[in-house]
């Protein structure tokens, strides 16, 4: 019977795409052994070269050729694996890391895992065959908090041989992390609100599972009391799109009586918030104000402006770049916080 369970595990292990890492950890060797073996580059121990070829043949692992190709830019080419390609957040900040890098001499590898983490796996398996500099790593399974810890030891398993820089707090994980911190920023914003009146104040948008999301609730509700301000218990999830917010607020419009302020997930939830008050004629901030996080170019071009805890880009991006070009002298499990500045505009102005 347990011979037939170990045919069969067998099987699915072969049926599914295995990464260069799986191998590495089944011939008990790094990553950048199996690496210096299928490229025939630098010594390797003859009897873990013939133990990782053994696997490599067993379970089919063909390297990628692409990667293959871009071998030879090791030194200079950066991985950047962001969730969502479609995200202002996320293009805003691979711009002005890329405008950056550039001027440092380096080449970022944009790759969009959709937040899959079997993808975000593949995509790395590719970034390890190409011998990058560094990977970048945003969102994606750092920003699950339900995320299995094995998709966690992937990555601390590759930064023991190629730096990863994660773009959230994660606490307890062992790699490179550069993060926005925001808890000043949500006291200024929390005494703005607290001095324009606003002592009624619901939160809307996110999810309760996503990292980023639980910290920035967490942050609110740990201070609010201290600006007399009382956030309401129930919490409107929704995604993190213009949509998402339109919905969340045709929620937010069945109670009983409406909140005096309503503080977004983001900005483009808070401009979906906006468009559906203006739909159903509150005026903004006079009946209702609103603000966001992230200081998308669009929350200043929408009317009336809006309030956010803006991201500072260009510093985020100079700490990345800056981060790959002194790898060699980092301390590999540095934390640096790149400090957010509340923007107030229009819809908490009146």
């Amino acid at each position: 019977m347990s011979n037939s369970h170990e045919r069969d595990s067998e099987k699915v292990l072969m049926s599914e795409k295995i990464t260069i890492v799986e191998i590495a950890k089944l011939a008990n060797v790094s990553t950048a052994t199996v690496s210096r073996i299928i490229n025939n580059t630098g010594k390797v121990n003859s009897e873990k070269k013939k133990k990782v070829l053994e696997l490599i043949e067993k379970y089919n692992y063909k390297p990628n050729m692409i990667a293959k190709a871009l071998q030879s830019s090791k030194s200079s080419t950066v991985g950047f694996v962001v969730p969502h390609i479609n995200s202002p957040f996320y293009a805003q900040i691979f711009y002005e890391t890329e405008l950056i890098a550039r001027e440092e001499g380096y080449t970022l590898i944009l790759c969009n895992s959709d937040s899959d983490k079997q993808h975000e796996s593949s995509i790395l398996n590719t970034l390890i065959s190409t011998n990058v500099r560094a990977i970048v790593f945003m969102g994606g399974r750092l920003d699950d908090m339900e995320s299995a810890k094995k998709y966690m030891r992937e990555l601390e398993a590759i930064h023991e041989e190629i730096p990863v820089i994660a773009g959230v707090n994660v606490p307890g994980l062992e790699c490179i992390q550069i993060f926005q911190e925001q808890e000043d920023s949500t006291k200024k914003l929390l005494e703005h609100l607290s001095g324009m009146g606003y002592r009624d104040v619901a939160l809307l948008g996110g999810y309760f599972n996503i990292r980023t999301t639980e910290k920035r609730r967490e942050e609110i509700l740990e201070n609010a009391d201290n600006y007399g301000i009382k956030i309401r218990r129930e919490i409107i999830d929704s995604d993190y799109s213009v949509e998402g917010g339109n919905i969340a607020m045709q929620e937010m419009l069945k109670c009983d009586k409406l909140p005096q302020a309503i503080i977004c997930i983001n900005d483009l939830v808070a401009i979906g918030v906006l468009s559906e008050a203006n739909k159903n004629n509150l005026k903004v901030p006079g009946d209702i104000a609103i603000v966001g996080y992230d200081n998308l170019d669009i929350s200043k071009f929408v009317y009336p402006g809006i309030t956010t805890i803006a991201s500072n880009y260009k510093a985020y991006a100079r700490a990345i770049v800056d981060t790959i070009k002194n790898i060699e002298h980092t301390d590999l499990s540095a934390r640096i916080a790149i400090p957010t500045e509340l923007i107030i505009r229009g819809t908490t102005r009146v």
